[in-house]
């Protein structure tokens, strides 16, 4: 399990597999996944979370994580997601915008 401490306009990337949950300690978060396609046709869901509350992908993938107000944010993977979970702590550790 990881925890993050995001600051209020921060942005945070990470790559999510099924089983995987992203939970709020605090704060509020905006989640955007990558789009998903159905015969041709893109979509994107936009998820707003509060303290406490959880979300959990239905498929693997990029979610985008922007922080509304300072937040804290624990991330758990499958043990499954191995070696996505070192690709994706590498592009968090590069890609974390102030």
């Amino acid at each position: 399990m990881q925890c993050h401490k995001i600051q209020q306009g921060q942005r945070l990337q990470c790559l999510l597999v099924p089983g995987s949950s992203l939970r709020v300690q605090s704060g509020k978060l905006q989640i955007q996944s990558a789009p998903q396609f159905l015969e041709g046709v893109a979509w994107q869901v936009d998820t707003l979370l509060c303290a406490g509350m959880s979300y959990q992908p239905q498929h693997h993938g990029w979610v985008d994580v922007q922080a509304l107000e300072a937040s804290e944010l624990l991330i758990q993977q499958t043990e499954a997601a191995g070696w996505l979970q070192k690709l994706s702590r590498a592009w968090r550790s590069v890609w974390v915008f102030a």
